[in-house]
């Protein structure tokens, strides 16, 4: 199930990546560049972390690491998005800011959810390295 979730995270934050990308070369956003700044870097951050957390599980590594970047799917990506969604409906707002609700979306939300059910349903399954043997082994012992 690990697996699963980190592929799943891995695909939501490649197609954040490749949705921005589209977006800005669909729009004439060059215009008005520097207004939509904060929201093109909170883009790529968030998707790098989607699939950073991806990693993270696919190599069994940093449980919470991988939880968190779950969670951060869900709370600060798919459900913002929806709420922007239920209140510009229809509404052109921008060059960035106008909302609709397709398949990414829905893969944010069902991926973020199913993801975070995996990662704690899967805990026993990771390595987790007790401190007394990172005290042996930075000892040399």
């Amino acid at each position: 199930m690990r697996k699963a979730a980190g592929i799943i995270l891995i695909i939501s934050g490649g197609l954040g990546l490749v949705g921005l990308a589209v977006i800005l070369s669909a729009s004439n956003i060059y215009v008005e560049l520097l207004r939509y700044v904060p929201r093109i870097l909170w883009d790529i951050g968030s998707g790098a972390f989607l699939i950073i957390g991806g990693v993270f599980c696919l190599r069994r590594r940093y449980w919470r690491a991988c939880l968190i970047s779950a969670a951060y799917a869900i709370a600060f990506i798919g459900i913002p998005r929806a709420i922007d969604y239920v209140t510009y409906a229809g509404i052109g707002i921008g060059a960035l800011g106008q909302i609709s609700v397709t398949w990414d979306l829905w893969v944010v939300l069902v991926g973020g959810v199913t993801s975070t059910i995996f990662i704690s349903l899967s805990k026993k399954e990771w390595r987790e390295i007790p401190d007394s043997v990172n005290r042996e082994v930075s000892q040399g012992g």
